[in-house]
């Protein structure tokens, strides 16, 4: 992998790109007919349930949810083929009939009961994503849920990847999880660390049943190798690819590529403790004004993304917006810097005769973030904010994150997942969020979060969020940088991929190969 800079437009800064040069690969013999071979960027780990790797339950759709989205984010029956809030705090889901798990028992309330409290008992994270007090079985095919608080976002919630359904089977007689049994068109085959995992077609389905038999999930961290084995015919399909690789594949008849705006953005999260400059929230305002989102799509990703000048993506219209985004503006980040207490210097900030210095942490693991690190950091430099920029794994990175050891962390997050705004807004900035890690607290915020999460669709649901966004904007805790847009490539005999807006779900059932 080579790591090369270069200009960016007419402006005099560098960014990061990744690629080799390579001669495309000869065609190797073709994948067996009934089976697709997926490339992907992330190990599978189908044996374990922690919360990002459990989303590949989701993902392949070994498990099912009690409410899905559809193509266009809106909530529609999963396992669960209605709902009714029955009072502020009460809900009941009526469960469909005659569906059965992988081992052949059968769902109904009772199993859905236990599969979703084993997922809070697991998984900490789930505890506040469903907020839920009590669930019991009121009938065999109907769950009643109660929420600690009145609790509008609770279907949407439902939707989360982290909340589908297990059968017993899955965990053993100690309750620790084993393995994934669940409803859903594919049931888990076989696992081989580092290597692929293998999902079967499931004939008791109570959907429509795949056309296809099999799906062998390859992993291929590195971003070239993944292309490259889709060029060789070693794999059918490969999702997260690098934009110097959409252009070339696109011109290739060989190819399908795949585009497509989702829920997804790239955030520089900024540390607001005592450790950092950006404890200041001139500053954080500063930081915004001087970087040109529309620079770091066009430069650093070929165009491959959407300018981020606000945290939820401009394509879903349910999301909530400050009165006003963030925009380019040197002349009120000359002003704030001031006010702050800094002067230039030869074009470069410093307060007290100290360079005004910002340590960048972000992780390589996904093929977009070290150019838009590098085009961030570039931009900010160009403006007279030195940087120091440091790469890690997404662990190490988190570690110093906790520590209060940074200024910005480059992250990616899918904040419109399960098209409310409730999952990221509480899960990441709210005071009490076992996520927040920025040490940013607003009461204002909160309380705007607080109250709209109880609310049903309507104009004082839609008052509390805007408040919240506004609070947002204004404190600045974070910078958006981007709005992902998903790219992926099949060969040319794939039929019927569509890319799904959450960014968590393949719809493979609907494959076939011609």
């Amino acid at each position: 992998m080579t790591i090369f800079r270069k200009a960016l437009c007419t402006f005099a800064f560098a960014t990061l790109a990744i690629g080799t040069i390579a001669a495309a690969p000869q065609k190797a013999a073709a994948t067996e007919q009934d089976t697709l071979v997926v490339g992907t960027m992330w190990e599978a780990l189908p044996l374990a349930m922690q919360p990002r790797r459990s989303r590949f339950f989701n993902e392949s759709e070994i498990l099912d949810t009690l409410v899905k989205l559809d193509y266009d984010l809106n909530t529609v029956p999963g396992l669960a083929t209605s709902w009714e809030r029955i009072s502020p705090t009460v809900w009941h889901f009526n469960l469909r009939e005659n569906v059965v798990f992988h081992d052949g028992t059968k769902l109904d309330a009772g199993a859905v009961k236990f599969s979703l409290e084993r997922v809070i008992a697991l998984l900490p994270y789930a505890a506040d994503l469903l907020n839920i007090k009590q669930m019991s079985a009121t009938a065999p095919l109907v769950l009643e849920i109660e929420t600690n608080e009145p609790f509008a976002a609770l279907p949407n919630q439902l939707t989360d990847a982290i909340t589908g359904i297990y059968a017993k089977a899955s965990f053993n007689d100690a309750g620790e999880f084993v393995k994934p049994v669940g409803t859903g068109p594919w049931k888990f085959e076989e696992y081989r660390k580092q290597d692929r995992t293998i999902v079967t077609r499931f004939d008791g389905y109570w959907g429509e049943k795949p056309a296809l038999s099999k799906v062998e999930y390859r992993f291929i961290p590195d971003h070239n190798s993944r292309t490259l084995a889709l060029e060789a015919g070693e794999v059918d399909f490969i999702d997260n690819m690098l934009p110097s690789d959409v252009a070339r594949l696109s011109r290739d008849e060989n190819f399908k590529v795949y585009s497509k705006p989702i829920a997804g953005l790239y955030y520089g999260a900024f540390n607001a403790g005592d450790k950092s400059p950006l404890s200041d929230v001139r500053i954080r305002q500063a930081v915004n004004a001087l970087v040109d989102r529309d620079l770091i799509v066009k430069g650093a990703l070929d165009g491959i993304g959407e300018p981020a000048w606000e945290f939820f993506g401009p394509q879903f219209d349910w999301a909530p917006k400050a009165d006003a985004p963030f925009k380019l503006d040197t002349d009120l980040a000359t002003s704030l810097l001031n006010d702050a207490g800094y002067q230039q210097n030869e074009g470069k900030w410093e307060k007290d005769g100290k360079p005004l210095t910002l340590r960048i942490l972000s992780y390589s693991s996904r093929t977009e973030m070290p150019a838009i690190t590098e085009a961030l950091a570039a931009l900010l430099n160009q403006n007279g904010i030195a940087t120091d920029v440091q790469m890690y794994t997404w662990e190490g990175m988190l570690d110093l994150v906790k520590r209060g050891e940074y200024d910005i962390s480059v992250v990616f997050w899918t904040p419109e997942m399960t098209g409310h705004p409730d999952l990221h807004l509480k899960s990441q900035f709210h005071s009490k969020a076992g996520l927040n890690y920025q040490f940013w607290n607003n009461a204002g915020f909160d309380e705007a979060v607080d109250t709209g999460r109880t609310l049903s669709p309507g104009a004082e649901k839609d008052e509390a969020y805007r408040k919240a966004m506004n609070i947002l904007h204004d404190d600045a805790p974070i910078i958006p940088l981007v709005h992902k847009v998903s790219v992926g490539a099949s060969a040319k005999d794939v039929e019927g991929y569509r890319i799904h807006p959450s960014g968590f779900f393949y719809d493979f059932k609907s494959v076939s190969k011609d």
